[in-house]
């Protein structure tokens, strides 16, 4: 290999490295506005579904709250994923994006388990609605 493409092989690596780490860096600034909007979301949806004992509203509350440890998760696992490689992971550690991407969907999963069996229990002990003008 000649001199010249050992210098061109080294400006695309350096190159790469960039992209990857503006990209870390949207992902951690679009996380952090997600996180911000769930938790504001969260607590509002929540007081209004205590408010007017609604499961539906409440679910939904819950909902945001994963989506906000959803985006936290997200974040650490882009910058684990991003660190350098090192002589224990030459290839470098792409795969904590997965494991977190792992992490996420157990959470959904759950939040969803959740739901269905608040919502089961609603039906077979249903409660009469009752509309306040608060609530309205």
């Amino acid at each position: 290999m000649s001199e010249e493409q050992n210098e061109q092989n080294i400006k695309d690596i350096h190159k790469i490295r960039q992209e990857q780490i503006a990209r870390g860096r949207i992902i951690v600034r679009t996380s952090a506005i997600g996180i911000a909007v769930n938790i504001l979301l969260a607590g509002f949806k929540g007081a209004v579904g205590l408010t007017t004992n609604s499961i539906a509203i409440l679910l939904d509350a819950v909902n945001n709250l994963s989506d906000a440890l959803s985006s936290v998760i997200t974040v650490a696992g882009a910058k684990l994923a991003g660190r350098k490689p090192d002589w224990k992971h030459p290839f470098g550690h792409g795969r904590y994006e997965y494991f977190s991407a792992m992490i996420i969907a157990a959470i959904v999963f759950y939040a969803g388990l959740t739901s269905l069996w608040e919502s089961v229990k609603k039906i077979i002990e249903p409660e009469m609605a009752t509309y306040t003008p608060i609530s309205l």
